[in-house]
C-alpha cells in the first residue's frame, strides 16, 4: 500500500483548478488489490473528458492496460500519459499503444494547462512545449519545455483532492506525517539516478513559500510532522540555515525529516537541525567499497559516510541508510562488506535494494542494447528495485560480478544479515560502552584473526565469553 501522497498529481491538480477546470485524483496505490476493470469502472463513473495517467517504468504495462480498457468503452475520452517513463519515451509510447492520445514529457504543470487550452481550441497543439501527439497519421514531438525557473509560480499541491488523511504515513514516533517538496533537481551525477526531468539543475522554492505551505498544512489538517522529499534538501546550506532560523523565530514547533548526502554538512549543522526539530535524516550510502563508489560517481568515501552518520547520531537525529546490492563491480566480498559496514554504523534503519538500471540513467546505457526489439510493455514488467517483504525470484538485470542465483540470495537475506550483525554490535556497545564495544565487535567479525591457527582457540574462547556477557543484556 502506498503511504506517500502523490505530490506530482497534487501539483497538476492545483495548476488545472487555478485555470477553472474540475479535477479529481485517483490513487490506486491506496487500493493495491484493485484490478484494472474495477479501476476503469470507477473512473468512468465520474464521466471525465480527459484522463491523465502517471507512468512509472515498472507500472508502464498496467498504465497501458488501463488506457486500452478505457478506450474500448469510451472512445471519445482523451487519454494523456505523463511521468518519468513518458519523459524518456514519449514517441515510443504513442507508437506502442493507440489508446494513448498525448504524452507529456518533462515538467507537467504548464504543459497540461496548455494542452487543455489546445483541446478547447484556444491555442494550437504545436504551441505546447513538452508534448508528443498524433496528427495526420504521424507522431509529432514538440520542443522540450524549459525547466520552470520560478517555483513561486506553482500553486501548492492540492492536498484536499489528494485526501492526504487517507495515507498511512507515520513518523518513527507514531505521529501522522505528510510529505513536502521544496526544491527540484540535484547537481550531482550518480550513475544510477534518473535525471530526465530536471537534469543537474537545482532550483528552490523561497523559504517564505515553504513556511506558508507548512502553516497551511498545520491549519487545514493539524499535521506537524513533515518529510521533505526533495532529492537533496540540504545541498544549499545557506538556505538550510535560514530555514532553521525562520522555524525557530516563528515558533512553528514542527518535527521533520529529509534526504541528505553525507558530504554536504559539517558537524555543527546537524546540531542546528536537531535544535530546529529535525528528527531523522535519510542517507544514500549505497556501498562500502571505495572503488565502486567511484564507478557509480558517488563522489564520497566510506570514511566520510562514517563521519556524517556519527555526527547525526551524536546530535540526536535518527538515521536511515540506503544500500544497493548488485552494483557494477560488486562481488560476493563487496556485498558482504557493504552489509557489515551498514551494521557497523549507528543507523536506526536500513533499506537494501536490488540495483536496477532504469531508463534515463547512465546505468541504463550499459544494458539497453540487450533489449532491442522487445516491446516495452513486456520488457519492464520486472523492473523494480525494492521488494520489501516480497521475494526476488528473477531480477531483470544483473550488472555485478556475482552469479544471479547468489545475487538473489543476498538480496533476499540482506535485511536479516544486517539485523543479526547490528544487534550484536548494539549489545556490545550497551555492555562495554560505545568505543570498547565497537572495537570488540570489529575484532569479533575479523576473518583474518579467526583463521590464524595460533589464535583459533583464543577466538573460540573469546566468543564464548562475549556470548555469556551479552546474554544478560536486555
Amino acid at each position: 500500500m502506498n503511504s506517500y501522497p502523490p505530490l506530482g498529481l497534487g501539483y497538476l491538480a492545483g495548476a488545472l483548478r487555478r485555470e477553472g477546470h474540475q479535477v479529481k485524483i485517483y490513487d490506486y496505490g491506496l487500493e493495491p488489490k484493485a484490478k484494472v476493470p474495477q479501476i476503469v469502472k470507477q473512473v468512468l463513473a465520474d464521466n471525465p473528458d480527459v484522463i491523465g495517467i502517471t507512468t512509472w517504468t515498472h507500472l508502464y504495462h498496467v498504465c497501458l492496460d488501463i488506457a486500452d480498457q478505457i478506450k474500448q468503452q469510451r472512445k471519445d475520452i482523451v487519454i494523456v500519459l505523463g511521468g518519468p517513463h513518458t519523459t524518456i519515451f514519449p514517441v515510443e509510447t504513442l507508437q506502442e499503444d493507440e489508446a494513448v492520445d498525448y504524452c507529456v514529457y518533462g515538467e507537467g504543470e504548464m504543459t497540461i494547462v496548455e494542452l487543455m487550452r489546445a483541446l478547447e481550441g484556444k491555442i494550437s497543439l504545436s504551441a505546447v512545449d513538452g508534448l508528443a501527439y498524433r496528427e495526420g497519421g504521424r507522431i509529432l514531438k514538440n520542443k522540450a519545455r524549459e525547466m520552470e525557473k520560478n517555483l513561486e509560480w506553482l500553486p501548492f499541491p492540492d492536498r484536499k483532492l489528494m485526501n492526504i488523511l487517507k495515507y498511512p504515513l507515520r513518523a518513527w514516533n507514531g505521529e501522522r506525517m505528510t510529505t513536502m517538496m521544496t526544491s527540484r533537481g540535484c547537481p550531482f551525477a550518480c550513475s544510477y539516478c534518473y535525471k530526465g526531468l530536471w537534469g543537474r539543475k537545482y532550483l528552490v522554492s523561497p523559504n517564505d513559500g515553504v513556511l506558508e505551505e507548512i502553516k497551511e498544512v498545520i491549519r487545514e489538517y493539524g499535521i506537524t510532522h513533515f518529510y521533505f522529499v526533495d532529492d537533496l534538501f540540504v545541498v544549499n546550506v545557506k538556505r538550510l540555515l535560514d530555514f532553521i532560523e525562520r522555524l525557530k523565530a516563528e515558533k512553528l514547533n514542527i518535527r521533520w525529516q529529509c534526504l541528505a548526502r553525507v558530504d554536504c554538512l559539517k558537524e555543527e549543522h546537524y546540531y542546528a537541525m536537531a535544535e530546529a526539530g529535525c528528527g531523522k535524516i535519510h542517507f544514500g550510502i549505497e556501498t562500502a567499497d571505495p572503488e565502486i563508489m567511484k564507478v557509480i560517481d558517488k563522489e564520497t568515501t566510506p570514511d566520510r559516510v562514517r563521519l556524517a552518520v556519527n555526527w547525526a547520531h551524536e546530535a540526536g537525529i535518527r538515521t536511515k541508510g540506503y544500500f544497493m546490492i548488485g552494483l557494477p563491480g560488486d562481488t560476493e566480498e563487496t556485498i558482504q562488506k557493504t552489509i557489515d559496514f551498514a551494521a557497523e554504523l549507528p543507523l536506526d534503519e536500513v533499506m537494501f535494494s536490488l540495483t536496477t538500471p532504469f531508463p534515463g540513467t547512465r546505468l541504463w546505457e550499459l544494458v539497453k542494447d540487450r533489449f532491442t526489439g522487445i516491446p516495452q510493455r513486456e520488457l519492464f514488467q520486472r523492473a523494480s528495485y525494492y521488494y520489501g517483504t516480497q521475494t526476488v525470484n528473477e531480477p531483470m538485470f544483473n550488472l555485478s560480478d556475482v552469479p544471479t542465483p547468489k545475487l538473489i540470495e543476498y538480496t533476499n537475506k540482506a535485511d536479516k544479515m544486517f539485523s543479526k550483525k547490528s544487534y550484536r554490535r548494539r549489545k556490545m556497545e550497551q555492555k562495554f560502552g560505545k568505543v570498547v564495544g565497537s572495537t570488540l565487535w570489529r575484532l569479533s567479525k575479523s576473518t583474518t584473526l579467526k583463521n590464524l591457527p595460533p589464535l583459533k582457540p583464543l577466538t573460540h574462547l573469546g566468543k564464548k565469553w562475549l556470548d555469556s556477557q551479552l546474554a544478560s543484556v536486555r
